[in-house]
């Protein structure tokens, strides 16, 4: 975020959030209809991301001016970071709830597999390990900008990108192809249905997370955040603090139960 403050008339309306929402609602309605539709909301959701990622990199985005508008009335809590709080919110309302449906169809089934029989235990032990270094290496960058240390944050963002890439790389290259070659797919009952909509949700969120550590790299090595300035840092550190919290949920759930 610039701190070169735009006046109300130099501020344009951004159509962006409704490209988003578009690509989001084309995508899951084209998983249940048509899947050339999904592909699309893929698109046009990839393409959108990316503007907000150059334009981000680019320094468009910029702050009101309070001087010429009303004050925001919790100073004490910016808007910035109520909205990533609204934002995760929303987020465990969908993991919630998904999660309490698994768990009910699980207590009420008298024949589900055993877990341990099917999936790679240690596997993914070390994959979620692998995450929460990543969400270590998260919390460090941002202590790193807090304290002014600009060589700390790359190297935390670093790490936590290359983590959090892995982690999905063991999932998607590893874990789901051994799945599949033993029959455990997402049609083979409600075992395998329920854990790849719930691990490939996650691993969505984890991959939207690592677009987001992206941009942060991207600004960080070009000087964009200070120990005034890093907003940007911390909703991402909050956003990749809960991936992390809803693994440690999933991991006993479909792993070790």
């Amino acid at each position: 975020m610039t701190e070169n403050y735009e006046s109300p008339e130099e501020r344009k309306s951004s159509f962006t959030p409704f490209l988003i929402a578009a690509g989001v609602a084309l995508l899951f309605f084209g998983f249940v209809v048509s899947f050339p539709l999904a592909m699309a909301g893929l698109a046009v959701l990839a393409l959108t991301l990316l503007k907000v990622f150059k334009d981000g990199t680019e320094e468009k985005f910029s702050s009101v001016n309070e001087a010429d508008e009303e004050k925001w009335p919790v100073e004490a809590f910016s808007k910035e970071k109520l909205g990533t709080w609204i934002f995760l919110m929303s987020e465990i309302l969908i993991f919630g709830s998904l999660i309490v449906a698994y768990i009910y169809v699980r207590i009420d089934s008298t024949s589900w597999i055993v877990s341990s029989q099917v999936h790679d235990v240690m596997l993914g032990m070390s994959n979620t390990i692998i995450l929460l270094t990543s969400g270590l290496a998260m919390t460090l960058a941002l202590y790193s900008i807090k304290v002014g240390n600009a060589k700390g944050l790359k190297i935390g963002l670093a790490a936590a990108f290359i983590l959090g890439l892995t982690f999905l790389i063991v999932k998607l290259g590893f874990e789901w192809p051994a799945l599949i070659g033993k029959g455990f797919t997402l049609t083979s009952g409600l075992p395998g249905s329920t854990y790849f909509v719930l691990t490939g949700l996650h691993a969505g969120h984890v991959a939207a997370g690592l677009f987001a550590i992206g941009y942060l790299m991207v600004r960080a090595f070009n000087g964009g955040f200070t120990s005034t300035k890093y907003t940007a840092v911390e909703s991402v550190a909050l956003y990749w603090a809960f991936v992390d919290i809803v693994w440690l949920i999933l991991f006993p759930l479909l792993y070790l139960i």
